[in-house]
């Protein structure tokens, strides 16, 4: 989703091993929205009105599920968690490797 300040997160979906829905919620952008990017977001506005989660909302839910031993698995999960805007350190096995 544009606003006037860029891109914003507009949706967030978290599916368990079983490929249930295990979070889902619309996030109201910081920022008043110019485009909702339905073809991409499949967010319209008529789903955004009323939405008063944000992203420190978000945020705080999923730091609540997550745990250390967690694995995340997705198609760019990294630009997820910038979009998310929370910072994960990870333990890149390969530099094991290579001490």
């Amino acid at each position: 989703m544009y606003t006037t300040a860029g891109v914003e997160l507009a949706r967030v979906t978290v599916i368990d091993s079983d490929l249930k829905t295990a979070y889902e919620a619309l996030v109201r952008p910081e920022h008043k929205i110019v485009d909702y990017n339905t073809r991409f977001s499949g967010v319209t506005r008529q789903q955004m009105h009323g939405v008063t989660t944000t992203l420190r909302d978000v945020q705080a839910v999923l730091l609540s599920m997550f745990r250390d031993n967690t694995i995340l698995i997705g198609h760019s999960v990294e630009s997820d968690f910038i979009a998310l805007k929370v910072i994960v350190i990870t333990w890149n096995f390969s530099l094991l490797l290579r001490w």
